[in-house]
């Protein structure tokens, strides 16, 4: 069973493990770098819950994608930087555009005006799903960076972000226990 829905902080070895999966070319793509193992894990340690909202993509339960959203909170209008993993076998079916779509709500439901995704300048899998909402990708040194304007929360992105929890939290919650028996 497929699933999205927010990580929570004990959920941080799932982030770690998803992470660890990714292909060699895959890291390198999400970390600008090839890294290590201890590298993905002292990143996950590294997580400040306060101020990061990870949305998961499960597939029978296991992480396979990610969207890292991390608040800027020091500045206003509130901006964010988003990154996005997604395991090399669950790419091209449109769970990268599904994660970002989602994060962008859960920001502009935080007050976030901006959300900046930086990648590298071959990642066109990144720059395909940026563009479907910034209006342009600025490109230089080996790097593409894409400032995507975040439209204010309304009551329907509010329900639609609580209902998603909602759905996320008991069809995980079914598929744990389906995944049990």
């Amino acid at each position: 069973m497929r699933v999205y829905r927010k990580l929570h902080p004990l959920e941080e070895p799932r982030l770690r493990d998803h992470l660890l999966r990714l292909s060699p070319e895959d890291r390198r793509r999400r970390f600008f770098a090839g890294v290590s193992d201890e590298t993905i894990a002292a990143h996950c340690r590294r997580v400040d819950w306060l101020k990061a909202i990870i949305i998961g993509f499960f597939d029978d339960g296991t992480l396979r994608g990610a969207a890292e959203l991390r608040l800027e909170t020091g500045c206003l209008p509130f901006a964010a930087e988003l990154a996005l993993s997604v395991e090399t076998e669950w790419q091209n079916q449109g769970i990268g555009t599904e994660l970002v779509r989602r994060a962008l709500i859960a920001a502009g439901n935080r007050g976030v005006a901006s959300v900046r995704m930086v990648c590298l300048a071959e990642n066109q899998r990144v720059q395909r799903i940026a563009r479907k909402h910034a209006s342009r990708i600025a490109a230089s040194q080996g790097e593409a960076e894409a400032v995507i304007p975040v439209p204010l929360a309304t009551q329907l992105s509010l329900v639609e972000e609580v209902v998603g929890d909602g759905v996320g939290l008991i069809v995980g919650c079914w598929s744990e226990l389906a995944r049990a028996a």
